[in-house]
């Protein structure tokens, strides 16, 4: 025996399309015979039509999507402006940081270089003097300097 339960699925199945053959023809001897059955079979088949003629709320939807990418845009809006301070920030602090580097290191400097010592420039150099030329004197066989018995015994 079939509990109404069982009836109900059957006939909502057999609304779908979704029975087999001998559900089918049960479903089909039922509305012909039971006269409760077919009146449930007939608010089946109103409810059905009534939720597929339903109007969707379109515009809430839209609105609501909307208002969803209009916050998203804000965060990803406000996102790239910290982004963009904080770069300006980092910026800011490796400049200053090469500017004091710079400036300690100008202070610390232990080159004594002649072109930036200030008493360099203070000094007026010599007038240039007339140099001597002498002949350049080669000595092949006789070194100028003695060398070593060690070095001429070879």
């Amino acid at each position: 025996m079939i509990i109404p339960e069982e009836r109900f699925e059957l006939l909502s199945a057999y609304i779908d399309g979704e029975v087999t053959e001998a559900e089918e023809q049960l479903v089909e001897q039922w509305l012909s015979n039971d006269v409760d059955f077919r009146r449930l079979y007939q608010q089946q088949l109103m409810l059905r039509q009534s939720l597929i003629d339903l109007p969707v709320p379109v515009a809430a939807h839209s609105s609501a999507k909307t208002e969803a990418d209009v916050m998203i845009n804000r965060v990803f809006a406000e996102i790239d402006k910290r982004s963009q301070r904080r770069k300006w920030k980092l910026a800011g602090i490796g400049i200053s940081v090469a500017a004091v580097l710079g400036v300690f290191s100008s202070m610390f400097t232990f080159n004594s270089s002649p072109q930036f010592s200030p008493v360099a420039n203070s000094i007026k150099s010599p007038a240039p003097t007339q140099v001597k030329q002498e002949p350049i004197l080669i000595a092949m066989e006789e070194p100028l300097v003695p060398l070593p018995k060690s070095m001429s015994s070879k």
